[in-house]
C-alpha cells in the first residue's frame, strides 16, 4: 500500500505526471509539425476498439499528440505472491520499474533527479543500498532507487528545414500515397549522440503500421510509408 500511494501521486486521473519541474524542459512543436500531427491518420479509436480500452489517459489529446510530450510508465509491480503461491502473509518489501519517455528539450538526468525529489517531498528517505537495520528504525518511510546506468535524451529535426523538405520529396517520390509526416515517433533510438557528436541532424524513414503488430500478414497489408522526426 505505501508503494501504490507513492506511484498514484505521480500522475493524476487524466494521466498527467504531476511530478514538479516534468513539462517544464518541453520544447514547443513548430507550425509544421502541428499540422503534420493533424493530417496524419487518427487511429486511436481502432486501437481502443481493437484492445478493448473503454478510457484512455490524455484529457482528450491523441496519441500522437501525446506522444510528443514526457511520461511516466510503470513496467512492473512485484512483491508477495499472488494467484496459486498466494499466502496471507504480510510482504517487508515492494518494489516497481519505471519508465521515463522524454521528448525534445529533456535531459535524462535532469528528469530523473525531478522523480528523486518527488519521492523525497512525499517524506521517503531515499538510498542506493539494501537499508539496513538502524535505517529501518531511523526512517518510518524508506525507497531505496536503482537508476540503470545509460539513457540519452530524445532529439526532434525541424520538419521544415531544407534537408527534411528534400527528405519528403524523396520518399513521396516513391508512393502514389501520401506519406505520414511525424515529428515524434515512440521508439528510442540513440538520435541525439548522433547530432552532438556530429554536428548534424536526423531523420528516420520507418516502415511500419500503425499499431507495430508483428503478423507478416498485417504488416503487408497495413504498412505505411512514413517520416519521423525525433
Amino acid at each position: 500500500m505505501t508503494l501504490v500511494r507513492l506511484l498514484a501521486s505521480m500522475k493524476d486521473e487524466a494521466g498527467r505526471v504531476t511530478i514538479a519541474g516534468w513539462y517544464d524542459d518541453v520544447e514547443p512543436i513548430g507550425k509544421a509539425e502541428r499540422a503534420a500531427i493533424a493530417e496524419a491518420p487518427q487511429y486511436d479509436d481502432d486501437l481502443r476498439l481493437q484492445l478493448g480500452l473503454a478510457r484512455t489517459e490524455g484529457a482528450g489529446k491523441s496519441l500522437l499528440e501525446l506522444i510528443n510530450l514526457p511520461s511516466l510508465n510503470i513496467n512492473g509491480i512485484g512483491s508477495g505472491d499472488v494467484g496459486a503461491l498466494a499466502r496471507n502473509v504480510i510482504p517487508t518489501t515492494a518494489s516497481a520499474v519505471l519508465d521515463l519517455r522524454l521528448v525534445k528539450g529533456n535531459d535524462y538526468r535532469r528528469q530523473v533527479e525531478r522523480l528523486l525529489n518527488h519521492i523525497r517531498e512525499q517524506g521517503f528517505h531515499v538510498i542506493d543500498h539494501d537499508p539496513t537495520a538502524a535505517e529501518r528504525r531511523q526512517y518510518p518511510l524508506l525507497a531505496k532507487i536503482i537508476h540503470r546506468s545509460g539513457g540519452y535524451n530524445a532529439e526532434r529535426t525541424p520538419m521544415d528545414l531544407p534537408i527534411s523538405l528534400a527528405v519528403i520529396a524523396a520518399v513521396q517520390s516513391t508512393s502514389a500515397q501520401a506519406i505520414v509526416k511525424l515529428p515524434t515517433v515512440g521508439g528510442s533510438l540513440p538520435l541525439s549522440i548522433i547530432t552532438e557528436n556530429l554536428r548534424t541532424v536526423t531523420v528516420t524513414v520507418p516502415i511500419a503500421n500503425y499499431d507495430k503488430q508483428s503478423a507478416r500478414g498485417k504488416r503487408e497489408s497495413q504498412a505505411t510509408e512514413s517520416l519521423g522526426w525525433h
